[in-house]
């Protein structure tokens, strides 16, 4: 299987292709370090995703993938290039968008229920619906029984639900996610993908998910995109996905078709995950074997 490379096919010939939900277009960020040194974080960054559709972004440690969701988030301003949200520039925050961290942003001293609801209060909704709506979600992720519990008495996946509703109820248009189910043990991050692809799959939002771990970022995705080992990262490979929804992800490993996958993926993400292991070493990069 080859790279896809390209925008999103269009909808069909004579009509005009609506416009993509993020489109980072020739994207280069750049950070001002103490002492006046610079350090380029990507550069020459073009990624466009559609709406509706599931977008894993893969790469080395420190290759600049959060530095993308940010930029999609409007949290940086790129240095060059720009960000088009529905075909739009993007000005300040993004507030089209939904972004759940890789670390906990829940308030100890709130119950679930309230953490999800405070979502709700800069949209001026009534404390009344806004505690429905946030009953309606944690019932969603399966939290039903826990809305009076505080952070301290959740498991690690059960504060990953509570976060995702409460990204959730404010009804995005797009979903940006770092890592969020980075800290859960295997069998938590497997129910947690089947949950975000239950609730994805009812709407069908654009989303950027940002995942060092390739197999999750196949079971889940559309597409994955692969950068290249840092600093002045780029994308090296965009791949699609053939699997068919619904899927499972525990049973769609077992597939070949996922196996296919997974070694045309690896076969490119191996070599920047090489590069950026000899950079660290402060070695030079001299075969595809060595370490």
């Amino acid at each position: 299987m080859q790279p896809k490379d390209g925008p999103p096919e269009t909808a069909g010939e004579g009509s005009a292709a609506p416009a993509p939900a993020v489109r980072l277009a020739g994207l280069d960020i750049t950070f001002h370090l103490q002492g006046g040194t610079r350090y380029q974080a990507v550069k020459a960054i073009d990624l466009s995703v559609a709406t509706g559709e599931f977008v894993s972004v893969v790469g080395p440690t420190g290759c600049g993938k959060s530095t993308l969701l940010n930029a999609a988030a409007g949290l940086l301003t790129p240095s060059a290039g720009k960000v088009d949200i529905f075909g739009k520039p993007l000005s300040g925050l993004n507030r089209r968008a939904g972004y759940l961290f890789q670390q906990d942003a829940l308030m100890p001293w709130k119950t679930a229920l309230d953490n999800v609801k405070v979502a709700l209060e800069p949209m001026g909704v009534s404390d009344a619906e806004a505690d429905k709506r946030a009953r309606d979600w944690l019932a969603r992720v399966g939290l039903r029984a826990f809305t009076e519990r505080y952070p301290h008495m959740l498991s690690g996946g059960q504060r990953k639900r509570v976060a995702l509703a409460q990204m959730l109820i404010r009804d995005p248009e797009i979903l940006l996610m770092d890592e969020p189910f980075g800290p859960l043990d295997a069998q938590t991050r497997q129910i947690m993908g089947n949950l975000l692809l239950d609730l994805w799959s009812k709407d069908r939002k654009a989303l950027i998910f940002v995942t060092h771990d390739l197999e999750e970022a196949i079971a889940l995705s559309d597409r994955v995109v692969v950068m290249s080992a840092g600093p002045a990262a780029g994308i090296v490979a965009d791949y699609k996905v053939p699997l068919p929804r619904p899927r499972d992800i525990a049973e769609i490993r077992l597939e070949k078709a996922f196996h296919e996958i997974h070694r045309d993926i690896w076969s490119s993400l191996r070599v920047e995950v090489q590069k950026a292991y000899a950079m660290g070493e402060g070695k030079e990069l001299v075969g595809e074997g060595s370490p």
